[in-house]
């Protein structure tokens, strides 16, 4: 019996992973992928950016999966392969704040009665904002550390000799990993289901036991603020626009979708992608009977929630 590819994409907040993914399943249709991904709160975030159908997806609501207790991630796998038996590959897409290393012993060392084997860890490499990443958050090293397969994400908008900068960047960081760039000529295949190494070094690890601190593998985990906010009736789009545009220095990424009170698209829901210096907002279309309402995360460290919550409320009504 041929056994299910585990691949785990990982890579820092902001980095680009569910546009590598969605990359992914649109060049192999023939390819019958699963996706496992981390959520922020009740609403479902992620599963409205990465493009794949519903019953293929899903969702583990803590928003951290290496925090994930190793049963209940073996178990979130093995409920998705009998509802979709048909399935021949497994993705898994970590937090930005996930620490690899659990994730990956998890399936190293459990294979559901033969069923899966764990294929490759792809780190995604914002190029743009790595500095600041490495700077704050220990677990971008980790990320990378442990990666089998690196992919330079934003090459396409960055300078050039950002992109030298980041490859020069690499060069210092303890990694076997091998190293590729987003761009059109890079063929997804190249970091999907290809690994030939055992990962002997994550695979003998004893993993510490994060919710009881036993003895071990102690992985990194970051102490951050986190806003989830949520409205069930639309925001002006002058009002928000004004708080999206003077975001708190501290916040590092945002993303979500919003109802927005906007005449010329009043059938519109925009995604909003917030990464640094880059802020994107673009619309798509309700799906039929989707609830009509705005859900966004807000991540970093030294921001104010309970401001930025209440400048978000503000936006109920007009500048």
């Amino acid at each position: 019996m041929k056994r299910i590819p585990i691949t785990l994409v990982t890579g820092f907040l902001g980095s680009g992973k569910s546009t590598f993914i969605n990359r992914v399943v649109e060049n192999f249709p023939g390819r019958r992928f699963g996706l496992i991904v981390n959520e922020f709160g009740d609403v479902q975030l992620e599963s409205n950016i990465v493009k794949a159908s519903e019953e293929r997806i899903v969702e583990l609501s803590n928003g951290c999966m290496c925090c994930v207790i190793r049963g209940d991630l073996l178990s979130t796998v093995d409920r998705l392969l009998r509802r979709q038996p048909d399935i021949d590959h497994v993705i898994l897409e970590a937090s930005g704040l996930s620490d690899p290393v659990p994730i990956a012993n998890t399936f190293l060392n459990a294979d559901l009665n033969g069923t899966i084997r764990f294929d490759a860890i792809v780190c995604l490499f914002d190029v743009e904002n790595y500095e600041r990443n490495f700077r704050d958050y220990s677990v971008s090293h980790v990320q990378l550390e442990y990666a089998d397969f690196i992919v330079l994400t934003k090459t396409d908008a960055a300078d050039p000799d950002d992109t030298k900068a980041a490859r020069e960047f690499l060069s210092t960081v303890d990694t076997e990993a091998r190293i590729f760039t987003v761009d059109e000529a890079l063929d997804p295949d190249v970091v999907i289901d290809t690994f030939t190494g055992d990962h002997a070094d994550i695979r003998d690890l004893e993993i510490a036991d994060h919710h009881h601190g036993h003895a071990g593998y102690h992985h990194a985990h970051e102490d951050v603020e986190m806003l989830f906010f949520r409205a069930d009736r639309p925001l002006y789009a002058d009002h928000f626009g004004f708080v999206f545009q003077h975001m708190p220095e501290g916040v590092v990424r945002a993303k979500g979708f919003l109802d927005l009170a906007d005449e010329e698209a009043e059938d519109a829901k925009y995604i909003l992608q917030y990464t640094g210096a880059r802020k994107d907002l673009y619309s798509v279309d309700w799906k039929p009977g989707e609830k009509r309402q705005s859900a966004l995360v807000f991540i970093g460290k030294n921001f104010d929630a309970a401001a930025l919550r209440l400048r978000l409320e503000a936006c109920h009504t007009p500048l």
